[in-house]
Parts: structure tokens; sequence; C-alpha cells
């Protein structure tokens, strides 16, 4: 139990922009000199992950939401509309700069999962950690089909943790089958419908 837990926090789609970041440097696609390898990472990682992270610690200070782990749909909300207003401000950033155009496609997918997350939990408690792992992975195929395989490995990598995240989700019990399932489908078929319709 010790264990999904674990694997369920490192596996939270908050990290995901940060992982992204990170396998773009490592692919050698977008470099820079090391300095701004730093400074770009830790942008995003204080955009996305950081200051959201406070702020949601902040509301459960101040009994906004009951518990980090969000039992209770409602709990969901306001880390949803944070993670979507971050999102959208790493993005505006992201793309003045006008370096990283498919980390600002990322970007703009991994916002609208959330809003359409943030929108199911008003009706149903989806899995967010298979949401955001099934558009993650959708992410690094899309790149790996425009990229001649540079990014397979990510890719085969991704779909393997997803399925121990899942499993972790599972072993928890803090979703059903359904729940799970659905997300990853959702999350990985929204990426896929967004990329077709960039192409247009």
């Amino acid at each position: 139990m010790k264990a999904a837990k674990f694997i369920s926090i490192i596996g939270h789609p908050i990290f995901h922009p940060t992982w992204m970041m990170i396998i773009m440097l490592l692919s050698g696609i977008t470099r820079f000199t090391p300095g701004n390898d730093l400074t770009f990472l830790g942008i995003t990682f204080t955009m996305t992950c950081l200051i959201p992270a406070l702020l949601i610690t902040m509301m459960k200070r101040w009994k906004l939401i009951q518990s980090f782990e969000m039992e209770e749909r409602e709990d969901r909300l306001g880390p949803l509309f944070v993670m979507v207003l971050f999102l959208y401000a790493t993005l505006r950033f992201f793309n003045k700069i006008q370096l990283f155009s498919v980390f600002s496609f990322y970007l703009t997918t991994a916002i609208v999962v959330t809003i359409l997350a943030f929108i199911i939990t008003f009706f149903w408690k989806i899995s967010l950690h298979s949401l955001g792992w099934g558009s993650f992975v959708a992410c690094l195929f899309v790149m790996t089909t425009a990229s001649m395989r540079l990014y397979l490995p990510y890719f085969i990598a991704g779909i393997i943790i997803a399925g121990v995240v899942a499993a972790a989700r599972l072993k928890l019990k803090s979703h059903s089958n359904a729940q799970i399932y659905s997300g990853f489908a959702m999350g990985f078929a929204t990426v896929i419908i967004m990329y077709f319709i960039f192409l247009l």
C-alpha cells in the first residue's frame, strides 16, 4: 500500500510539464547553453508545479479542500482551476520567446485536458492521473511519429509508467476500472484530435 501511494504521488500529472521539458532537453532537439536549459526547466517547474502546489497547500490550510487526495469531487475544482491558470501563463511565456513550438503544443493540450477534467468533475469522478497520463503519452506518440522515432524510447517508457500508475490508483481503491480506463482514453483521444486540428 505504501508503494502504491508513493507511485501515485510521483506519478501525479502536476509533474508532467516538468517531465516533458526534461524529455525535450534530453532529446537534443531543443538545445541551449547549460544556463538557459536550467532556466527554462526552472521556469516550467516553478510555474506548473511549485506555485500550484503551494496554492493547493494553502487551500488545504484554509479548509477550501478537505484533503490533498481530493477524494471528493468538490475538492478538485479549485486545484484544477489553479492548474489551468498557471498552464496558460506558462504557455504565454513560451509563445513569446517562440522557441518551443512542440512544448507549446503540449501545454495547449494540457490546458484543454484540464478544462475537460474541470467540467467532467461536476458530474463524475474521472481519474485525473489517467487523464493526465493519457494526454502525456499521446503527446509522446505524436512527437514520435513527427520526429522519426526520436522520442520512441520515451513513448514506450510513458506507456509502462502510465500502466504502473493506473495499477497503483486501483490498488489504493481511489477509482474504479471505468474511471481509470475512460480517463486514459479521453486524455489520449483529446490530444490526437487536437493534433489533427492543428494540421488543418
